[in-house]
């Protein structure tokens, strides 16, 4: 993972304000988790196509959010299901920033849709100020939605120079409940493909095809609650599951050769 930060130093650097040419807050995203040492190996053979995202000299910056569901995880089951046309509810902190923000996640198809609002804090349950982006934006109503599931991890952020792609890596992931459990996805790391069209062409996703990393179609919510609840049922996912705890195993195992 050391190597992978080095790596990304010699990006040129971009802000905040720059990176607003790639917003894509209506985007077609592809994910895939990968070994951080593999991801090191495609990146060095793109330093001249992306601007890494840096904010106070950090490159690694620090995400914490807290998802939604309804009591029986209406939500989760919808993306278990199949369900082309779903939806995610979410408090995000972005922590360099202090920027705080309720955000909803539309999924059609191939496509995502966010919507969000700036707020001061996390309440729960959401606040009637807030309720209107839940109550507008999808089927459920915002004050039958319970914390389920909250996620920290380090992201960096890399915006391609010449088309509208932006590439998020996803860094010492960790889930926890309202129980006080939680769950590491460990050296792991995970990576998501951001597009405005689906016919925009990726470099990065050539590479790794090359490297044999393909995309593997599972949210970060879903992994949480597969690892932190064990009655939820995940049938359609186990195949996904399995790639993920191999990768796991095998990252632990270079580890302590290191070690």
């Amino acid at each position: 993972m050391n190597d992978l930060l080095k790596l990304v130093s010699f990006f040129d650097a971009t802000s905040l304000e720059e990176m607003g040419r790639a917003n894509l807050l209506n985007r077609v995203d592809t994910k895939y988790i990968v070994s951080p040492a593999v991801l090191a190996e495609v990146l060095s053979q793109h330093i001249e196509d992306y601007e890494v995202l840096m904010i106070n000299d950090k490159v690694s910056l620090a995400y914490d959010t807290i998802y939604f569901d309804t009591k029986n995880l209406d939500m989760y089951k919808e993306h278990h299901n199949g369900k082309t046309h779903r939806y995610k509810v979410r408090y995000r902190q972005y922590e360099e920033t202090g920027d705080k923000f309720i955000e909803v996640k539309e999924k059609v198809k191939s496509r995502t849709i966010k919507e969000r609002l700036r707020i001061d804090n996390f309440t729960y349950p959401i606040a009637k100020g807030l309720e209107s982006l839940v109550n507008d934006c999808t089927p459920y109503v915002a004050k039958y939605l319970e914390p389920k599931i909250s996620t920290k991890f380090n992201r960096i952020t890399l915006v391609n120079k010449n088309t509208c792609e932006r590439i998020t890596i996803d860094l010492n992931v960790r889930f926890n409940n309202a129980e006080g459990e939680s769950y590491s996805l460990g050296n792991c790391a995970i990576v998501e493909i951001k597009r405005d069209k689906e016919d925009v062409y990726s470099s990065l996703a050539r590479s790794l095809k090359k490297q044999g990393v393909l995309p593997m179609s599972i949210s970060k919510y879903c992994l949480g609650t597969i690892a932190l609840n064990g009655k939820v049922k995940y049938n359609r996912f186990k195949p996904r599951l399995r790639k993920v705890e191999r990768l796991m195993a095998q990252e632990d195992r270079q580890l302590s050769m290191v070690v």
